[in-house]
């Protein structure tokens, strides 16, 4: 039995490894880590965020100052996830995790089904 397992094993991780999902958007991180657009958005973002939680430590929320560091953060994610590379990597980010989640649904959904039927006796 060990073997045979093995061998599924070993085909489900070729098979990954063929996959032109995962390939994707292996390809579209190694481009997203490279692009200078990319980087300064997340900078921006990054101190957008930085810079609200400042403001949420030393006020309240509603607050005029955290109000408007929560829109200038609003402002920077929605510029960051616009640049057209980063919606190509979430949509196949999005693909590949919908794949994950079917695999992980074949794996284990016969252990799941097992423990919440023992759960109710």
């Amino acid at each position: 039995m060990e073997e045979k397992t093995w061998r599924l094993v070993l085909s489900l991780q070729q098979a990954l490894a063929d996959d032109p999902r995962i390939n994707t958007l292996n390809a579209l991180e190694e481009k997203l880590q490279k692009d200078e657009g990319v980087h300064a958005l997340s900078l921006a973002k990054d101190k957008a965020e930085e810079a609200y939680n400042d403001a949420l430590a030393h006020q309240d929320e509603t607050s005029p100052e955290a109000v408007s560091k929560q829109k200038a953060l609003y402002a920077a994610k929605l510029a960051l996830d616009s640049y057209p590379l980063v919606q190509e990597y979430n949509a196949a980010y999005i693909a590949v995790r919908d794949l994950d989640m079917r695999i992980d649904d074949l794996l284990f959904h016969d252990f799941r089904f097992a423990r919440s039927c023992e759960a109710k006796r």
